[in-house]
């Protein structure tokens, strides 16, 4: 997990409909406001005043003047299948070697490096011996490490990947 400062160019904004994604896209590095109760007028004032691109599974929501050219009008139910056709359609990078400064799944602020040190008190002693690189969130204080669950999700993504390559559904 190199934390090198590299930040995605798009910022999302995601509609009630799309918290998981939202997760995903943070994880991804990718800053993306999401609220799960949100009116559609202040989802779109927010969206512009923000300067974000809107994702939504409203087909009503999409159709609104406003809006019209910064949004996406997610297809799929599923994560899987939102990150391929986000992949696809606005070629966002869905490699986590990429080095970009990752955010919080819950938080979406910007993860930070924490000396060993600091971090090793606060993780079970399995990872502390296992791990030495670790990121904290400042907001919620959580603490990140890369690791078995880095690798699964490494597969997943590189699976989506490759199944867009492909121009499977």
């Amino acid at each position: 997990m190199d934390m090198q400062q590299s930040q995605p160019v798009m910022r999302f904004m995601a509609d009630a409909m799309l918290g998981r994604l939202a997760r995903w896209l943070r994880i991804l590095g990718y800053d993306t406001a999401y609220e799960k109760v949100i009116a559609d007028d202040s989802l779109i004032e927010r969206t512009i005043r923000e300067d974000r691109w809107l994702l939504t599974r409203d087909r009503r929501l999409a159709l609104r003047k406003l809006i019209r050219g910064r949004h996406t009008l997610i297809a799929s139910d599923e994560v899987d299948g939102q990150l391929r056709q986000l992949y696809r359609d606005l070629k966002i990078n869905l490699d986590l070697t990429h080095q970009r400064a990752y955010r919080c799944a819950d938080c979406n602020v910007v993860l930070t490096s924490i000396l060993y040190a600091n971090a090793a008190p606060l993780v079970p002693p399995f990872v502390a011996q296992e791990y030495r690189d670790f990121l904290q969130c400042l907001h919620c204080r959580r603490l990140f490490w890369p690791g078995t669950h880095w690798q699964d999700l490494d597969r997943r993504l590189t699976a989506i990947r490759a199944r867009t390559m492909d121009n499977q559904p």
